[in-house]
């Protein structure tokens, strides 16, 4: 289990996994290649980035829109069709101990990721992009361009997180508690009679409180305007770039359906007929299934944040309890009298234990809810929204139709 946790606190510090190294190659800029081989949007730029905290600038979107689709996109559309629904499902052995990562695994090797790296972050020349049709150059990239951008998402989200709950929220609490502790103790030491809450009558004790008061001043800006407006930015970031693209999807499946429909008024050979259909058929279920897929890369990735973001909450409330027992422990080495040890020992207790632990789960409520609420999913094209049923029953019942039709003309003309 420690390995484990040591495992999911070290993916946020930039570690070494596959998956890491996936989000890297998805964050490289090739400055050479020109076209929509660019991680970032040109237009993007950041100027609200703050100072302890990453920023996600919109994605630049890779994938084709409709009106690039044509009988040769359907087609490698189709190619890929053909794979998916010959790829087998891995039920054994998994070589994670996490359920997401196996699923997050398998969802990439539709896409095609263990056969090819990102082209963003290939070493490939540019010139090597204009030696293939660049629209069948986009459908080789565009998914796994997405899983890259998924990844870099989860990790900047979860490299904020931990950035705040394991780095500047205990850093502020220990520095904002060190003052008023060298005070108290300076205070004992001088062989001054203890008498409660009279020791603030003690000038350096008196501005020792300033520390508290300027880290709960701190630890709430760093949150609540910092930390806080930068995940929202970078959510609705996110969330324009997932909205483009489930949407183009969706619009290039409604126009598969209809060529596939309607091959026969294009084409008159019937070889040319079949295959055309066929071809728009299959893009149009690679179409439905890419929608699935892209969905379910975004729960995958919600839920990890999640999950990483309740084990920072508790890391953090973990550092901060153990500086609180040091501080306490420290304190009967500085040959105090036991009250006043104890004294000392119960303030440290309710300024790392108590109060940090409402601050954590009671001020900070949820962070994870700061990047859900900002995904407007229900403002995508999303899978169940998008009459898939209806577009198949109504295929259907067209090409029953005209079976239906044709058979009883025939019928009538033999009599």
């Amino acid at each position: 289990m420690f390995k484990g946790l040591l495992r999911i606190l070290g993916r946020s510090r930039g570690g070494v996994s596959a998956a890491a190294k996936r989000a890297a190659q998805a964050g490289a800029v090739r400055a050479t290649a020109g076209t929509a081989q660019a991680e970032i949007s040109e237009t993007a730029r950041d100027v609200e980035k703050s100072v302890f905290f990453k920023s996600f600038p919109r994605p630049r979107i890779i994938a084709l829109r409709a009106s690039d689709v044509d009988h040769d996109v359907a087609k490698a559309y189709a190619s890929k069709a053909r794979k998916f629904f010959s790829h087998p499902v891995n039920l054994f052995g998994q070589d994670t101990v996490f359920y997401e990562e196996s699923e997050g695994e398998y969802i990439e090797s539709i896409y095609g990721n263990e056969e090819m790296a990102s082209a963003v972050a290939s070493d490939e020349p540019a010139e090597a992009f204009a030696t293939s049709d660049e629209k069948l150059a986009t459908i080789d990239e565009e998914d796994r361009y997405y899983v890259g951008t998924l990844t870099r998402m989860r990790h900047t989200t979860n490299n904020n997180t931990a950035t705040y709950f394991l780095w500047l929220l205990p850093i502020a609490f220990i520095l904002g508690f060190a003052p008023f502790y060298a005070a108290f103790i300076e205070h004992a030491r001088g062989n001054e009679v203890f008498a409660g809450f009279q020791i603030f009558r003690d000038q350096w004790m008196l501005i020792s409180l300033a520390g508290p008061i300027l880290a709960m001043g701190f630890a709430s800006f760093s949150y609540f305007v910092s930390y806080k407006n930068q995940q929202i930015r970078n959510a609705q970031n996110f969330n324009g770039y997932i909205e483009t693209r489930l949407n183009r999807i969706n619009t290039i499946r409604a126009d598969a359906l209809k060529e596939a429909a309607n091959a026969e008024k294009e084409k008159t050979n019937e070889a040319e007929v079949l295959s055309s259909a066929v071809d728009w058929m299959l893009c149009y279920h690679w179409m439905i299934w890419r929608s699935f897929l892209n969905e379910h890369g975004i729960r995958n990735i919600l839920f990890q944040i999640r999950r990483n973001t309740d084990l920072y909450k508790w890391g953090g409330l973990a550092i901060l309890i153990t500086s609180g027992a040091v501080f306490s422990g420290a304190a009967f080495l500085f040959s105090l009298e036991v009250h006043e040890a104890l004294t000392i020992s119960a303030a440290a207790a309710a300024w790392f234990m108590v109060l940090p632990y409402f601050y954590i789960f009671h001020v900070c409520i949820d962070p994870a809810k700061l990047v859900e609420r900002k995904m407007y999913a229900s403002e995508w094209a999303r899978f169940h929204t998008s009459g898939i049923d209806k577009g198949l029953e109504d295929q259907i019942r067209r090409d029953k139709g005209e079976i239906l039709h044709y058979r009883n003309r025939l019928k009538n003309e033999s009599f």
